[in-house]
């Protein structure tokens, strides 16, 4: 299974004992509203036929200034039981978008749970993101429901694969390796400099740096990633898809960099970690330069 799956491809799923399909949505700086707000209560009214909820705002650790860090391996583990999930079910996730009222599209939430799912250990074949979440589901007229099951506890025992998630010491000596390439998410302005994202007035990148926004991946109209060729042309001469090169992600705190991991998972790069602390642990918590 792809990392990431069309809607066609889960509408023929459908039904599959083997399937496990969560919605992980959060609602993300809401002009009107909270910053942060789990999708539990829209999850309530509408859903894919058979999915379950993971409140991933409930559950993730938090330690300020940083919203989001894993939850405990083995709390981790017994949560995904409770969704039903076995060591050979077939996951999908889906979300419903980045961020309120964004210009963009990009599966973010449901590629930080993907992420965690595999750090905790689950194999990573069987794990898919839905490619445009909830609303591209639901633009192409696909059954939606408010019906919630009630699924029967499932068994895991992994390992975590520790390699997956980068920590601020592997990010400090990257800066000054050729063999790893940091891949900032955030918008081009912020990358850039042009304003302070986290850490008060600090602006910038972390050193060595290369800055793919994250948001520019798929087509803002459908959710729909942007063809295969397109996506590597972005990537083009950057050096992010050599498969002899690490690649860490980073954001602001830990979710964009997540969905930007998965497609470069997608377009072959199995050389990738996620920098969970990224800007709100660089910018906030340490002296180290930042450039711009």
């Amino acid at each position: 299974m792809k990392n990431i799956v069309s809607t066609e491809e889960l509408a023929s799923q459908l039904g599959d004992p083997k399937l496990v399909l969560v919605d992980a949505t959060v609602f993300f700086n809401d002009p009107e509203g909270e910053f942060l707000r789990s999708g539990k209560d829209q999850y309530a009214t509408k859903h894919l036929p058979g999915a379950v909820f993971y409140d991933q705002l409930a559950e993730a650790a938090s330690h300020e200034p940083i919203p989001f860090q894993p939850t405990g391996h083995e709390r981790f583990l017994s949560n995904m039981e409770d969704l039903g999930i076995n060591a050979d079910s077939q996951v999908v996730i889906y979300d419903s978008g980045a961020q309120v009222g964004a210009d963009f599209a990009a599966n973010m939430w449901a590629a930080r749970l993907a992420w965690q799912l595999a750090y905790e250990g689950f194999p990573e074949d069987q794990i898919a993101i839905l490619e445009g979440g909830l609303d591209k589901w639901a633009s192409e007229g696909r059954p939606l429901t408010a019906e919630i099951p009630e699924p029967s506890r499932g068994q895991l025992n992994f390992s975590r694969r520790e390699e997956l998630l980068a920590d601020l010491a592997e990010v400090e000596a990257a800066v000054d390796d050729p063999s790893v390439v940091l891949l900032d998410s955030l918008p081009k302005a912020q990358y850039d400099g042009d304003f302070a994202g986290f850490g008060d007035d600090r602006v910038g990148h972390i050193p060595s740096a290369i800055n793919v926004f994250f948001g520019s991946l798929s087509d803002p109209e459908t959710g729909a990633l942007l063809p295969e060729k397109d996506l590597r042309q972005i990537f083009a001469d950057l050096g992010v898809l050599d498969p002899n090169k690490r690649v860490i992600t980073y954001c602001g705190f830990g979710i964009a960099a997540c969905w930007l991991a998965a497609v470069l998972k997608y377009l072959g790069q199995d050389q990738l970690a996620m920098y969970d602390g990224s800007l709100m642990e660089w910018a906030t918590q340490t002296d180290n330069e930042l450039e711009v």
